[in-house]
This record gives C-alpha cells, structure tokens and sequence, in this order.
C-alpha cells in the first residue's frame, strides 16, 4: 500500500517538517520544465508553511527495496501561500514550483564562451542558482558544441530551451528540482507500463486545438530559412521564429520548424487512471526497484490500446497530473505522438 508523505524544509534553515495535508495536485509537462504543487492544507499547518520554502511529496511502499522503501515525486518552492475562509471550510492553499523557477523568472545579462557543449552550458547557468543539471543517461553526454551564448538584460531560459530543441533534446525538471537534459523516449519502458482500455482506465479524453495552429512555420537564423507547412489547417496564419547568437545548419533549422508544427496540431488523448504508477503487484515482480521507475512521469515511451479511439501502438507521456486526497488518488496522463518530440 503506498502513503504519500508532503514535507516542508524552511528556507531560513532548519529540519524538514511533515506536514498534514487535504487535498494535493502535482502536474509535470515537457512543455512546462517546471513541476508544480498546489496542496491544501488544513488551517492549522499555518504557522509551518511559507513563501520560498521547499516542499517535497515523497512516496512510501513497502515494495521499494531502495531509499528506504521511499521515492520523491517532486520537489518545489512555495510561491503562494493564500489562505481561504469561508462558511464550509478553512484552508490553506500552497502553490509552488521547481527550482527552475528561479532561472526562469530572473533577469540578467551574462555570455557563455569557448563553445561549450550543451551540458556545460546548462550546468554553467543552473549552478549559479544552486541547481544541479545532468544528462540522461547519466553516464552519457551526446550534446554537442554551443558557438555562441549569450542575453541581456533577460532569462537565459528561452534560448536554453532552443538550443537544447535544435540539438533534439528535452530540458525540464526531476523528482528532486534539479534538471535532466534528455533525448525523447525511442525504446518502451521495461518496468511494465501500459495503458489499455477497459483494463486500467478509468476515463478517456481526447483534445484537438486549433487556435493555436499555423499554415506556415518559418525559423530564420544565421542568413537561412527553415520551413514546414501543415497541409492539415486551412488556415492562412503564419508563425515566423527569429533565432539570434545561434549558429544553425538548414537540418536544424528543418527540425525546429517541424517540431513547432507537430506539437500545435498534435491530438492530445488523456487518459485518467488510479493510483500513482505500477500496482503493489507490479513493484514486486520488478524484485530490485533499484534505478526502476515507479510512478507515471514524462518522457516514457508506453504501449496504448484504445480501440474506441482508433489507437494501438506506443506514444509518448507529455504530461502527468497526480490527484490525490485522503481517500483516493487518481492520475490524468496525457499521450502524443512520439514525432512531435524527435
């Protein structure tokens, strides 16, 4: 039976504290970077929760044979701490975010140079906010060299991210706040993750927005245009990228402007489920959960089975939602196409 665990560490130092919570949503997206929490807490947690705290939602199974039988879901800083009073109820609301959130909202004006590679260049910028950044696998590190890296007066971050997007990599957040720089899922997960209908779905919903849509995609850099045209939207809209302080080839330049139109006119299919990951039967056939996933989380590549959909094949999770309360815990996952990250 998993018990979910929600600490606070005080940003003035101090010992983590356990907290008792009502109500907890945790949402991880490839297209946000940073995870985040909103809890709602009952109003006598008060005294114990503030803004720039960390919290962290640790996950305790007695089938997980490592870190103690725990894992972390995610780690975050409290933004928010609003409290609500009415005549039903009185609670308090915490909202945080990963500690991205800090490169992310800052404004500054510094340059990277030597032509570092990717890695480098993310791990340069994340240690000046005390954050930690790795490549997955850790033991690997196929980026390549970054010529010119620079902003003023602005976040770093947009260019992280399109940098990272040229060479074919995912930058977002992981379960302890530090940040994983990642090729797409190409291979199936291992650990038995699956989603088939009438088996362990409980709903299914599936999403098609257009107002963000474009006709023609343009990505111009360095003297050279990039292009891709989505025959699917009969539009006339375009959507044009000017990259600056990049050096790009035409290959890179092709890419960023596909990807940009798969994910815009991708259908997104939720799928809503129980429980936070793998059943306490799965964990144990895995035997050593030791580097195994465990929980939903992004970037897995998964066998899905929809027929009332049209779907079976594999496809990608881009975003998970973790719902829980005291009584139940339920989790949104949502799929797309593997192409509109590669």
């Amino acid at each position: 039976m998993s018990e979910i665990f929600l600490t606070c560490t005080p940003a003035s130092g101090g010992k983590a504290r356990t907290l008792v919570w009502k109500r907890l949503k945790i949402r991880k997206s490839l297209d946000e970077i940073c995870h985040s929490i909103e809890v709602e807490l009952p109003t006598a947690e008060r005294a114990n929760v503030h803004k720039h705290d960390k919290l962290q939602a640790r996950l305790k199974n007695k089938y997980i044979t490592d870190n103690g039988g725990e894992r972390p879901v995610s780690t975050v800083f409290v933004d928010e701490v609003a409290d609500s009073v009415d005549e039903a109820a009185k609670t308090i609301t915490v909202i945080g975010r990963s500690a991205a959130r800090d490169i992310i909202d800052s404004l500054w004006s510094d340059q990277i140079t030597g032509s570092p590679d990717l890695l480098t260049v993310v791990q340069t910028i994340a240690k000046k906010f005390g954050i930690d950044a790795m490549h997955m696998p850790t033991n690997q590190n196929g980026t390549s060299a970054v010529y010119s890296f620079s902003w003023e007066n602005e976040s770093p971050w947009a260019k992280l991210l399109t940098e990272a997007d040229a060479q074919g990599y995912i930058l977002t957040s992981n379960q302890i706040g530090n940040l994983y720089l990642w090729k797409p899922a190409t291979g199936v997960r291992k650990e038995g993750f699956r989603l088939v209908e009438g088996e362990n779905i409980k709903s299914i919903k599936t999403s098609e927005n257009g107002s963000e849509q474009f006709h023609d995609y343009v990505v111009k850099c360095c003297g050279k245009e990039g292009k891709a045209v989505d025959t699917t939207c009969k539009n006339k809209r375009i959507m044009t990228i000017n990259l600056s302080e990049f050096v790009m080839d035409q290959e890179k330049l092709n890419r960023r402007a596909k990807t940009e139109m798969l994910r815009r006119r991708e259908k997104k299919i939720t799928c809503t489920v129980s429980g936070w990951g793998l059943s306490d039967s799965q964990i144990q056939t895995l035997g050593s959960t030791y580097q195994k996933e465990v929980f939903w989380e992004t970037n897995f590549l998964i066998p899905v089975k929809l027929p009332s959909s049209g779907i079976d094949g594999n496809m990608l999770i881009s975003q998970v939602e973790y719902n829980a309360d005291a009584s139940s815990v339920t989790c949104d996952i949502t799929l797309v196409n593997p192409e509109a990250y590669r």
